[in-house]
C-alpha cells in the first residue's frame, strides 16, 4: 500500500534514545526505505515518565526553563530544572527521583522519600502559580507521598500519640494531623500518570513496582500495609466515603495520595499519555491513509495499562490510520494479540533492549527492513 503520509510519534526507548532521537532514527529508516517523496512528520512524545519534560519543551519552546536545587528520593540535593511561563509550572518527578540516579539506588526502598516534590510544589506556591503541572511516573520511591505530606508540616500520629516517619511503621499510624498554619491550595494541580494502576492490591505501587524499585518480599507487605493505612486516612481527611482515588494512583509509588487528599476539588490526575497527544495535536493530525510509527524501550503487557504507544494503537484504530510498532525489544504477545495489537516488530533478537551505542543505528536498519515493499 502506498501511504499518503508517515508520522512518526515515538516515546523515550528508556535507558538508550530519548523521543526526539528515537524519532530521528525512525525518519532516517523511513527515508532508506521509502526516499524523499513521501511526507514524514517527527512527533516525539512522551506518556508522563521520564521524558516528559523534554517533549513538552519541544512542543512549547516558548516555556522558560528554570533550575532549582532539591532534595532526591535519597535526601542528597541535586539541580533540576523545570518549564514555567507567567501562570503556570511543570515538573518531571523522574529528573529528581528516578532509580536511574546512584543515589536514589543505593539506598533501600522504604528509606526513600518524595520530599523533594513536596518542597517544589510549596515554592510554587509561594511564586502563586495558578497552575502547576506534575508528571508523577519513573521514580525510585514508593512512599505514598510520605515525603510530601512532611512537607506540607502534616504529622502520623500512632494510637499513643508518637509521631510515626518511618514507611516501616507506616501501618500503626492513626491519625494524621494537619499543621496549625494549614490552609487549602489555591492553585489547580494537574497531575499525568504513565500508568492505571491503582494504589494496592496486585497491580498496585508496592506489589507490582516495588520489587522492580528493589524491594524484598518483607518490604512489598510493609508498604503495602503503610499504604493502605494512608489511604484510608487521607480519605478521611477529604471527607470521602471510600478510598476511590482515580486510575493511575499508583504512579510513581503514590506519590499523587496527599495531593488528592489535601485538595481534591483543585486536584486531577490523568493520564500523561493522552495530554501528550491532546498537546501535540496528533489526535487532530493522523488521518485515514496516515502510517503511524510508534515504539518505546520495551513492549509488554506494561504497555497496555496507560503507556503511550497503547494510547496512540488505540488512536490509529480510531481514526482509521495504519500503526506500526517498532520496539527495542517485544514480550507477552499473547497479551498484544490478545489486545488486537498492528504487527509489533523488535528490534533486537535476543530480548534485550538494544545497547545505547548502536541503539539509533539498529533502529533504523528496522524500521527500513519493515518498510520494504511498501512503495
Amino acid at each position: 500500500m502506498r501511504y499518503k503520509r508517515v508520522i512518526i510519534a515515538p516515546d523515550k526507548f528508556k535507558g538508550t534514545l530519548s523521543a526526539t532521537r528515537a524519532a530521528s532514527a525512525m525518519y532516517s529508516g523511513v527515508r532508506s526505505a521509502l526516499g524523499d517523496s513521501i511526507q514524514v512528520l517527527k512527533l516525539p512524545l512522551a506518556d508522563g515518565g521520564e521524558g516528559s519534560l523534554v517533549a513538552l519543551h519541544s512542543l512549547r519552546p516558548k516555556l522558560n526553563l528554570r533550575a532549582d536545587i532539591l532534595p532526591n528520593a535519597s535526601g542528597f540535593n541535586r539541580s533540576i530544572c523545570y518549564l514555567v511561563n507567567e501562570t503556570d509550572a511543570y515538573f518531571e518527578s523522574a529528573r529528581l527521583l528516578s532509580l536511574n540516579f546512584r543515589d536514589n539506588r543505593r539506598l533501600p526502598i522504604l528509606d526513600r522519600r518524595s520530599s523533594g516534590l513536596g518542597r517544589w510544589v510549596l515554592h510554587m506556591l509561594t511564586q502563586q502559580k495558578r497552575n502547576l503541572f506534575l508528571f508523577l511516573g519513573g521514580t525510585a520511591v514508593c512512599d505514598g507521598g510520605l515525603g510530601i505530606l512532611q512537607e506540607f508540616g502534616f504529622q502520623l500520629l500512632d494510637g499513643k500519640g508518637n509521631s510515626v516517619n518511618s514507611l516501616r511503621n507506616l501501618s500503626n499510624v492513626r491519625r494524621l494531623v494537619p499543621p496549625d498554619t494549614f490552609t487549602s491550595i489555591q492553585a489547580n494541580i494537574k497531575m499525568f500518570s504513565d500508568v492505571t494502576n491503582p494504589l494496592l492490591g496486585p497491580t498496585g505501587a508496592p506489589k507490582l513496582f516495588g520489587p522492580q524499585k528493589g524491594a524484598t518480599p518483607n518490604d512489598v507487605a510493609l508498604l503495602e500495609d503503610g499504604l493502605g493505612q494512608l489511604s484510608r486516612l487521607w480519605a478521611e481527611f477529604a471527607k470521602q466515603s471510600d478510598t476511590n482515588w482515580p486510575d493511575g494512583v499508583g504512579a510513581g509509588g503514590g506519590i499523587a495520595l496527599p495531593f488528592l487528599g489535601m485538595a481534591r476539588k483543585q486536584v486531577t490526575l490523568g493520564s500523561g499519555s493522552h495530554f501528550f497527544l491532546e498537546e501535540s495535536r496528533l489526535v487532530d493530525t493522523i488521518r485515514p491513509g496516515d502510517l503511524v510509527l510508534t515504539g518505546e524501550g520495551r513492549t509488554d503487557a506494561g504497555t497496555l495499562a496507560g503507556k503511550l504507544v497503547d494510547a496512540v494503537v488505540h488512536l490509529c484504530r480510531k481514526v482509521g490510520a495504519d500503526c506500526l510498532v517498532i520496539s527495542g525489544a517485544v514480550a507477552d504477545r499473547d497479551r498484544l494479540e490478545a489486545a488486537n495489537y498492528p504487527k509489533t516488530i523488535a528490534v533486537s533478537n535476543n530480548g534485550s533492549v538494544p545497547s545505547r551505542k548502536v541503539a539509533a543505528d539498529e533502529l533504523s536498519r528496522a524500521v527500513t527492513r519493515a518498510l520494504a515493499g511498501v512503495k
